[in-house]
């Protein structure tokens, strides 16, 4: 679980700087047109990423590919740097299955787990991704850029989201995610832009968490938009575990 503390076409290198305006499409405001470039308007298969994960305990590193449905479901494979999956994740809005495939184990539990062990309300998954999440307050602010950054807080369930977003782009390039309740803060940063089925996706996603949790993303090869249908079938005989 601690890799979410983190047209088609593939991921090029390009050493042209990547803009949005309102000719392309986007809304006349900042906040409305970053939320209408959220790669989470569709579907999306990012096919091949690689992740470090660095703990008190040291550091570790994986392949991973996510899959996601609009539907609000993901389906997250993990892998060893030999290939070999060591986990598949299912999250959907309301509860998560792993196939633990090492040990032979299902772990089946509610998303309340998410917040619970990382901080992360399930709804709050897009931020992963560099999408940005409004409430009606917000999306109508009247949001200024001072230079070519705007810097806009959101209140959602609790949480302060405190977003600095890219002008040019209409893109989210850091969030802070700030606990109401006691002052823990989970921090994303985007960076290396690129352009994806029409889409400007970051690269690189670095997550710091709570915990004493630093996640590193970093995308190789990505499909959107994807319109595949997630499936996930439990392991066979597999010793149920439930996540409390």
């Amino acid at each position: 679980m601690s890799v979410f503390i983190t047209g088609c076409s593939v991921i090029r290198k390009s050493g042209k700087s990547l803009t949005m305006n309102d000719k392309d499409g986007t809304s006349s405001t900042i906040l409305k047109g970053t939320k209408k470039q959220n790669i989470t308007n569709n579907g999306f298969f990012i096919k091949k990423a690689e992740i470090e994960i660095v703990t008190k305990n040291g550091r570790e590193k994986y392949l991973a590919s996510i899959k996601f449905e609009k539907t609000e479901r993901y389906l997250v494979s993990v892998k060893g740097r030999t290939g070999i999956e060591g986990a598949r994740i299912y999250i959907s809005n309301d509860s998560i299955l792993v196939n633990d495939r090492i040990n032979k184990k299902l772990y089946s539990g509610n998303t309340i787990y998410l917040e619970k062990k990382f901080g992360l309300n399930a709804g709050f998954l897009p931020l992963i991704f560099g999408d940005v999440i409004l409430d009606k307050k917000c999306e109508d602010n009247d949001a200024k850029c001072t230079g070519s950054k705007n810097i806009t807080e959101c209140y959602l369930k609790g949480v302060i989201l405190k977003y600095e977003i890219d002008c040019s782009r209409r893109k989210v390039i850091a969030v802070n995610q700030i606990d109401n309740f006691n002052n823990n803060v989970n921090r994303l940063k985007f960076s290396n832009f690129f352009s994806v089925g029409g889409n400007l996706i970051p690269k690189i996603i670095e997550f710091e968490g709570q915990f004493n949790t630093v996640v590193k993303i970093r995308i190789i090869n990505m499909e959107m938009p994807w319109s595949g249908i997630i499936k996930f079938i439990p392991g066979k005989g597999y010793e149920l575990i439930e996540l409390i």
